[in-house]
């Protein structure tokens, strides 16, 4: 789970417990109107404040839409605008699907509870390794949702790709789940870690790209390194999507 208190709401470490025993609970759906209100004022703010380019191909998103098997959306994580970002970038048809993993202090705050039951969000207690968030996870994915996370599990302090947890590599494959892959480039410049407001004018360009099936990399009984070679695989599907020059992808200076 997430440890910083500084964390924001859509980041956890997992770790997968063999575990079957889940409960039958359904996971709550975001209120459409609560998403088409979001989404559409995140997407005038940020046209407004950011040179914003959205690689958006229409046809693969509907394809996600599509897909029979639920899905886990990946992306590099330097600033709080990138949840918002990938949210505009996936559209409303696929937001509708998402679950995020959720501090559960946005449960408990005065200036935030007010939003939990308007929206699909999981919550994960950062102090301890929360297996009831991860059960709650699984079982989004089992009953046809996707989940939204950033496997790095913090905010990178320079932008730079940090190594990839490998929860999220356990859930694809418990929950035979897609792996879609999400580049961002230039949030960090926008929003660095350590402020509060974004910089207006920093250009943000947000790419989404091919889903990665875990039953391709991760075969037979899987072992710790079959997990860390496939979240390793999907990171450098995400540091190519988000462009970065190839010292910036390796954590040079």
């Amino acid at each position: 789970s997430c440890i910083m208190k500084t964390r924001p709401i859509y980041c956890v470490r997992l770790t997968l417990l063999d575990n079957d025993s889940m409960s039958n609970n359904a996971i709550p759906h975001t209120n459409s109107l609560f998403l088409h209100f979001a989404y559409y004022l995140f997407g005038a703010l940020f046209r407004i404040s950011f040179r914003l380019k959205l690689k958006r191909d229409r046809r693969k998103l509907a394809a996600l839409a599509a897909q029979d098997r639920p899905l886990i959306v990946v992306f590099n994580h330097a600033s709080y605008l990138d949840v918002p970002l990938v949210a505009l970038s996936l559209g409303l048809r696929l937001m509708r699907q998402m679950t995020l993993p959720g501090k559960k202090e946005l449960f408990e705050d005065r200036s935030t509870r007010w939003m939990t039951p308007l929206m699909s969000v999981i919550p994960v207690d950062r102090e301890m390794t929360d297996t009831t968030a991860v059960r709650a996870l699984l079982r989004a994915l089992q009953q046809g949702r996707s989940i939204l996370m950033s496997p790095e599990g913090t905010r990178s302090p320079d932008g730079v790709v940090r190594p990839f947890q490998v929860g999220f590599a356990k859930l694809a494959h418990k929950a035979n789940a897609l792996v879609v892959p999400v580049g961002i480039r230039g949030a960090a410049e926008a929003m660095p870690r350590g402020t509060h407001f974004p910089r207006p004018a920093a250009p943000i360009a947000v790419t989404v790209g091919e889903p990665l099936d875990p039953r391709t990399y991760i075969q037979g009984k899987p072992d710790s390194s079959a997990f860390a070679a496939f979240a390793e695989i999907t990171r450098q599907a995400v540091i190519a999507l988000s462009m970065q020059s190839p010292a910036r992808r390796e954590g040079q200076p």
